[in-house]
């Protein structure tokens, strides 16, 4: 598949949909998402993994087609949806709105620059002892109050790409050794014979810990395996789960 054009092999993707083969429609699919992302793409992953009934990997993919078009309201029903299936309640979903998507947060810097600077220069000018004082007044609260919002714009777009930057998606591997009926277990070490602080059900959102130095908190075992210290989105129930055992929404480097 690696010598063929990602045109090409959408197409490919979308006949062996319409043929019925949703495991070749889903494999193709999967290589294109190597090389290229679209909403598009994932959407239509993650539709495929809901019919194939593997509804944590249809909350994978919804969640990164919601990342790359987050005003999508079809995806996030969907997405609803696929958590319903799972079992996993879609109460987390009600966070900041697509207007706070990490997506805009470089907008809405360049908004509050703008805004911030350009009042600047206009408070100035109504300074000016020609002015009355009222006037004065009224601009200094109508810029304090728009930098404050679009400060607080930025800021909680930025929250929400700290979050999105630590995401991952807890999911079954296929050599599944332990009883998946429990779920994933979050464990006490970093280690096979730990036992489980908690067990989390797969299509569930976990958190990276960060280190000192800002990257994901990780130990590698004698064996090769390699752990990583999550968290649930409360903070609440935390352990240490195998890279096997999860994928991140977004395309970090593991």
């Amino acid at each position: 598949m690696n010598g063929e054009s990602p045109n090409k092999l959408f197409y490919d993707a979308v006949r062996a949909e319409a043929s019925g083969d949703l495991d070749k429609a889903i494999e193709i699919y999967s290589a294109i998402s190597q090389e290229t992302h679209s909403a598009n793409l994932h959407a239509n992953l993650a539709n495929l993994f809901f019919k194939m009934k593997d509804y944590p990997r249809s909350v994978l993919h919804f969640r990164k087609a919601i990342w790359i078009n987050p005003g999508n309201r079809d995806y996030r029903a969907n997405l609803v949806l696929a958590l319903e299936m799972a079992g996993i309640s879609p109460k987390d979903l009600t966070g900041s709105p697509p207007s706070f998507s990490p997506r805009f947060q470089t907008y809405w810097l360049v908004a509050l620059s703008v805004f911030f600077w350009s009042g600047l220069l206009l408070f100035s000018y109504f300074l000016r002892p020609r002015l009355g004082n009222s006037t004065t007044f009224w601009v200094a609260g109508i810029w304090i109050t728009g930098t404050f919002f679009l400060g607080w714009g930025f800021f909680l777009s930025r929250m929400e790409s700290t979050k999105l930057n630590r995401e991952v998606i807890a999911l079954s591997p296929s050599s599944q050794t332990e009883d998946p009926a429990n779920g994933i277990p979050l464990r006490v070490f970093a280690g096979d014979g730990s036992s489980a602080n908690t067990n989390v059900t797969p299509g569930t959102s976990l958190f990276l810990d960060l280190d000192t130095k800002g990257f994901p908190r990780s130990h590698q075992s004698q064996s090769g395996e390699k752990w990583f210290l999550a968290r649930s989105s409360s903070g609440t129930n935390k352990g240490w789960i195998k890279r096997n055992e999860f994928d991140p929404v977004l395309d970090l480097h593991l």
